[in-house]
């Protein structure tokens, strides 16, 4: 029963997450990684997720600390990923703020100096996604 509630709770956790009108700025890392967070949020074992990837539970065990220490390939975590009915997303996003200022810092502090100079003066302007 316990088991089953923490299944209920993390699932929840990670459906929240994972909505596709969440930014993926907002998405963090599970501490023990993806493929042991939605493991358990599915309810899958080892063994049942071992079945999957005609694999050992052993190869699972190994697969989950692998990506928990960061030494886990994308083919790996690929197959993982499909075997549980998802798929791999991978990119890197800017630390902070977007491509273009990180391409551009100089032009990036000018911009957000103008916008705050404009709010404080009452004629802030929405942000134009498409400006390059």
């Amino acid at each position: 029963m316990k088991r089953a509630k923490f299944q209920s709770i993390r699932l929840k956790q990670l459906t929240t997450q994972l909505t596709p009108d969440q930014p993926i700025q907002a998405v963090t890392r599970p501490t023990g990684g993806w493929i042991k967070a939605i493991r358990g949020a599915l309810g899958l074992s080892q063994r049942e997720l071992a079945t999957r990837l005609s694999r050992s539970p052993q190869a699972v065990h190994q697969l989950e600390n692998s990506e928990a220490a960061g030494t886990i390939t994308l083919a790996q975590l690929e197959a993982a990923a499909g075997a549980m009915g998802c798929r791999l997303i991978y990119t890197f996003v800017p630390g902070r703020g977007t491509l273009a200022d990180l391409a551009d810092p100089q032009r990036a502090q000018s911009d957000r100096a103008l916008r705050h100079s404009m709010a404080l003066e009452g004629q802030a302007v929405a942000e134009d996604s498409s400006a390059t």
